[in-house]
């Protein structure tokens, strides 16, 4: 297991390793097997998770006859999940783990104590807070407001970024909301006309300007 510090200091996204290390030491360091609920979207939460190693995948499901889910986000090392157990209502989102994960678990009657400490955690906690709504919001204009293809191109603009792992056609379509036949039509296109290519990696790389629509 890679020590506690290591983690903390090696961890990206801007966040300063004093402040994880705030956090962290006053909770506990936990590993998680893949598949592994840790937040159940409609539950009250009663602590905060700073993702230390893995990927984890924060989605919401329909409450219909045939539940349907969409991605919010995908959270790597650094990222924070379950900030809204700090404010005291239930959870908008679920979050699984996609591997094994390791995770630093800090109750919120820590976190809100340290943030009636220290403004500047307070305020950290705040833009995190807000760009993770950012990038759900953006998500789920997407969803509503465009079709499959445009979705999809976005998801592939946003892979080119570091710290991004090889998905499956099946998790793509849960990530943009559409079938998975969908997917594997429009990628299938993609590679044969020269925008796209699948790396061995299994990820797949942008290698020329992707059409405005398809």
């Amino acid at each position: 297991m890679t020590p506690l510090n290591t983690l903390i200091s090696s961890a990206i996204d801007g966040i300063k390793p004093d402040f994880l290390n705030t956090l962290a030491q006053q909770g506990q360091v936990r590993r998680y097997r893949k598949n592994t609920l840790l937040i159940q979207g409609g539950d009250v939460g009663a602590c905060i998770y700073i993702v230390l190693d893995g990927q984890l995948r924060e989605f919401a499901m329909s409450q219909d006859s045939k539940p349907r889910e969409i991605t919010l986000s995908i959270a790597v090392r650094g990222d924070l999940l379950g900030l809204l157990a700090i404010e005291g209502g239930p959870h908008c989102a679920s979050v699984i783990t996609l591997g094994p994960a390791v995770c630093a678990v800090v109750s919120v009657e820590s976190v809100r104590q340290l943030v009636q400490q220290d403004p500047v955690l307070s305020m950290a906690l705040l833009q995190r807070t807000l760009q993770r709504l950012r990038m759900a919001t953006e998500t789920t204009c997407l969803a509503l407001f465009s079709d499959a293809y445009s979705r999809l191109s976005a998801l592939l603009q946003r892979q080119q970024q570091p710290a991004h792992a090889p998905m499956t056609h099946a998790q793509i379509a849960q990530h943009i909301g559409c079938s998975r036949e969908m997917v594997s039509r429009i990628l299938k296109e993609l590679v044969q006309g020269g925008y796209v290519v699948r790396e061995p990696d299994k990820l797949y790389r942008v290698c020329r300007r992707l059409p405005a629509r398809w």
